[in-house]
């Protein structure tokens, strides 16, 4: 760049010298200093419409910014380039977009840019468009800090540094060697984070010859420290046979085969770097000094070509999968997983027989570990844990079930296809299984930890979509604390649920060990509530009398019922001691029966009451069988009370049978009988005469006609007669009892007066 003259703003001053005449010689001192300002004021240029477009046209494609395109500049932007072209002392242009629209202004930019192109001038420069290019310094800044300082350091520093001849040998060579490693250190660093292996070029010795750039040991030995550091980047780039992807993301098939792509472009940029004419004149040079580093640097050169044929021959046999595996990823429900496995297994088996590079173990274990986090991707993708969290738990165990489901059936296909491969060729299929189905173990179980989660949602929250489960409600003295207690459990759990759903992100995260912590934390709280529910239960069922109380505290209970690790206290409220005690009462009490029924229908009474409740009691509980939990002695139980409502059934029958055969067919004759006569043992009084016997029919046929069964002929026309027979009895009763009150009453000289009423014979 041609040097310009600076002019200095020269600064006004105004004189307060009090030694002039007048005002009008102040004015006209004043007047005068501004004329000499305005002098030295340069004059801003004024450019032809042809001249000032052309330059800045030159500045709009000297612009490099990001995906600049021409339609990016707009009215504003040139606007803003012809103000700074025409206004000589703003120093510096900045092109860059601030947001999507490109500005262009002689400020920088107070907030953060992508990056951003410079334009500089000398103070009061004026540009004309035929020395442009030549006078115009630019530049462009991106945002990271290791690419400009790369850039100002090798381009505008360590020329300066390398030409300096006016230091001691030993300090410029220790100053230029310590430079050269900073910044082949820098340029790997930074081309590293980008994927790439990039060798920092130095440009000193490049002028010299080799022979002359050769008799100079110093620079010899800092070239010698390039190459050493040269040769370390390329024996890692040759070493690395491992993706490039980061360490907590799962690699898929699609992935291994963008790594041998990528691998391939790398090692071929390396390779077309080392034909460089500076790489090659840094080799020369060293060749002729004999370096003892050169030789490996050489062959290391000489290894890259192999391996790149190598990439290449990985890459022909690595395309067979690219489709397959594409349209598995765009699988979206697991059940279709299990249709695409066996496709890419086959062409897994494929690579493995027929590739001449890739046909190691271990890389075809690598490519069914990537198998296996793709399916793991896929699941991971179907489930839906913000709905699980929103109170969907039917559907998230649905959704976890299938990913189950389908990591079992990829497992069942690789042991059936390998035992296949095995058969045709034995002892060939030796791969890692451990390894890879390593995520996918742990998949399944992460899936069926969620599982259990999903299930105490239910039981322990009451978090069903599609069932509104009743909050347990509890009668007695003692209802409300009952209901306290569940209030407590659902607190309890709530507070676990919200731990689980702190760490969501990391629930089928398998490479992400803290779930564990998480889930036996969770599971402790699960612990301590089953604990609280077996003590709920023993209180309630402390409080039950009969099965009925029993099934409406079970019912109330139920729902806890479902869990696997309560169902043991449960099965204990199910028992049959109710039955039992039926069938106990029924063997000792056989003869007994209440004192007012007769003899015979009385205990057959008893029998069918005892039958009735039976019945009641079976019909109670086969109508909580709906909801209740399987019982696994539920059919002996339901046998064994069929049994005893047969067996009293038939004992009703026996009483029955044996009623009938002590009835006498001639009982009608019985009717025919007195009403009363003389007591035999009571001189003077009267007694009933009417015939028990019939009394006693009577009673018996009605009990058993209310049991249902039928009443002997002959018997039956004298119960016909029982609401007669028993109004005369108690007719009877009360004359007599009327009749021997009198007579009691009456002393020995009274009942002479009455002596011809009384002696009456009773007819």
């Amino acid at each position: 760049m041609s040097d310009v003259d600076v002019r200095k703003r020269v600064k006004v001053t105004w004189s307060d010298d009090l030694s002039h005449n007048s005002e009008e010689d102040r004015e006209r001192e004043r007047q005068a200093q501004l004329e000499r300002e305005l002098a030295e004021q340069p004059v801003k240029p004024v450019y032809e419409p042809d001249e000032l477009q052309k330059l800045i046209t030159y500045i709009m494609k000297m612009t490099t910014l990001y995906d600049l395109r021409d339609e990016d500049w707009n009215d504003d932007a040139k606007k803003g380039i012809e103000e700074w072209l025409t206004e000589p002392k703003a120093l510096i242009l900045c092109v860059y977009f601030k947001g999507d629209k490109l500005k262009a202004s002689s400020d920088v930019p107070m907030s953060p840019v992508y990056d951003l192109t410079y334009f500089l001038r000398q103070p009061d420069y004026v540009f004309k468009a035929e020395t442009f290019h030549d006078e115009i310094v630019f530049g462009t800044f991106v945002d990271s800090v290791e690419a400009n300082l790369i850039q100002i350091l090798e381009l505008m520093y360590a020329p300066y540094f390398f030409a300096i001849t006016t230091w001691p040998d030993s300090v410029k060579s220790e100053f230029c060697s310590q430079l050269h490693t900073f910044l082949a250190k820098l340029t790997d660093m930074y081309y590293k984070m980008l994927g790439l292996t990039v060798l920092y070029i130095p440009r000193e010795g490049q002028q010299l010859s080799f022979e002359k750039a050769s008799t100079n040991r110093e620079l010899v030995k800092r070239l010698e420290g390039v190459v050493v550091y040269w040769t370390h980047q390329i024996k890692s780039c040759i070493e690395d046979q491992s993706s490039v992807a980061s360490q907590k993301e799962l690699l898929c098939p699609s992935d291994e085969y963008e790594f041998w792509v990528y691998r391939h472009e790398n090692l071929n940029a390396l390779a077309h770097q080392l034909q460089n004419p500076a790489v090659k004149h840094i080799t020369k040079i060293l060749v002729t000094t004999h370096s003892t580093f050169i030789h490996q640097f050489q062959s290391l050169c000489e290894e890259i070509m192999q391996k790149i044929k190598e990439a290449t021959s990985n890459i022909e046999y690595l395309q067979v999968i690219k489709q397959p595996c594409a349209i598995l990823e765009c699988v979206v429900d697991p059940d279709e997983i299990s249709n695409h496995i066996p496709t890419i297994i086959n062409l897994f088996r494929f690579i493995w027989m027929e590739s001449p590079y890739y046909n190691s173990e271990t890389r075809i274990t690598n490519l069914f570990k990537a198998l296996s986090n793709q399916i793991i991707i896929l699941c991971k993708n179907y489930i839906k844990l913000e709905e699980l969290f929103d109170g969907q738990t039917k559907k998230a165990l649905g959704e976890f079930t299938k990913c189950i489901d389908c990591c079992k059936k990829y497992r069942e296909i690789y042991d059936l296809m390998a035992e296949a491969h095995s058969e045709r060729n034995p002892g060939t299929w030796e791969l890692d299984t451990g390894s890879i189905f390593n995520y996918i173990d742990s998949f399944v179980q992460r899936c069926f930890d969620m599982l259990d989660v999903c299930n105490c949602m239910i039981i322990f929250a009451r978090i069903d979509e599609l069932e509104v489960i009743s909050k347990p409600m509890f009668g007695g003295a003692h209802g409300d604390q009952f209901e306290a207690k569940c209030d407590q459990i659902e607190h309890m759990f709530h507070d676990a649920l919200d731990n689980v759903k702190a760490v969501a992100n990391t629930i089928l995260d398998v490479q992400a060990p803290s779930w564990y912590d998480d889930i036996l934390q969770f599971r402790t709280v699960i612990k301590d509530i089953e604990i609280i529910i077996e003590n709920l239960v023993e209180t309630v069922f402390e409080g039950v009398n009969h099965v009925e109380e029993a099934v409406i505290a079970l019912f109330s209970l139920h729902n806890y019922s479902k869990r696997k690790n309560l169902k043991r206290i449960f099965k204990r409220k199910t028992a049959d001691d109710e039955v039992q005690e039926a069938k106990k009462e029924t063997v000792t009490s056989r003869g007994t029966y209440v004192a007012d029924l007769p003899s015979f229908a009385g205990r057959a009474a008893l029998l069918r009451v005892r039958r009735n409740r039976l019945a009641y009691l079976k019909k109670v509980l086969t109508d909580a069988s709906v909801w209740m939990m399987p019982c696994s002695n539920s059919e002996d139980v339901i046998m064994h009370v069929n049994r005893l409502m047969g067996a009293m059934d038939v004992a009703i029958r026996e009483l029955w049978i044996s009623w009938t055969h002590n009835l006498d067919e001639k009982c009608s004759a019985g009717l025919n009988k007195t009403l009363m006569r003389k007591s035999a043992e009571n001189p003077g009084l009267l007694e009933c005469n009417i015939d028990v016997n019939i009394l006693e029919l009577c009673k018996e046929a009605s009990h058993w006609e209310n049991l249902g069964l039928d009443i002997p002929l002959y018997a039956y026309q004298v119960y016909m007669k029982s609401k007669t027979v028993f109004y005369v009895y108690e007719s009877v009763l009360a004359v007599v009892k009327g009749y021997n009150k009198i007579l009691d009453s009456l002393s020995e000289e009274e009942r002479q007066l009455f002596k011809p009423l009384i002696l009456v014979k009773c007819s």
